[in-house]
């Protein structure tokens, strides 16, 4: 995940995904954001793998979802991710699933990061907290991660509101 910008996930559909109605089952839907999230590391240079070596692990600490429009057997959509905010230990992620590929070099703006379009499926964002699978206590983010991501340095994080804010906000309706 690189800071301030968006990467696009494809995902196909299948028929595991969907309940009994033909629509992907709701828990389906964070899969497919997980998805997205270690793919936007790998396309980084810092896979989840990588970080599960070093002994860290991300957990979502906290989570706000809003479903919007059912995806169906046999669609193609795509998961949407930005990095928005990071603190010493947690980070603040936006997630949407939309309909149609956005166009190359895409960047959203936050503000409408969670607009209702027609074709958006699904929005969410996350604060994730980087923790050690030994004690299950939060760790720094590691500094690989954060140079990949193009974050600033922890002492540039503490002097800009920006990069500290990763509580989540209520979507409006």
């Amino acid at each position: 995940m690189r800071w301030n910008s968006t990467t696009c996930f494809p995902v196909d559909v299948q028929f595991e995904d969907i309940d009994g109605g033909g629509v992907v089952h709701h828990p389906n839907y964070l899969k497919y954001l997980e998805r997205a999230r270690c793919q936007a590391m790998r396309e980084i240079g810092v896979p989840f793998e990588a970080c599960l070596k070093e002994g860290i692990a991300f957990v979502v600490a906290e989570l706000n979802a809003k479903y919007l429009k059912p995806v169906l057997l046999g669609q193609k959509v795509f998961v949407l991710t930005q990095l928005v905010a990071l603190r010493k230990s947690s980070l603040k992620v936006f997630q949407k699933i939309v309909e149609s590929p956005p166009p190359e070099n895409l960047q959203l703006d936050l503000k409408n990061f969670f607009s209702t379009d027609r074709g958006h499926c699904f929005v969410a964002q996350l604060r994730l907290v980087a923790v050690d699978l030994r004690t299950g206590r939060p760790v720094p983010v590691p500094d690989a991660l954060r140079v990949a991501g193009g974050c600033p340095s922890f002492e540039e994080m503490q002097t800009s509101s920006t990069f500290s804010e990763v509580r989540l906000t209520p979507f409006a309706d």
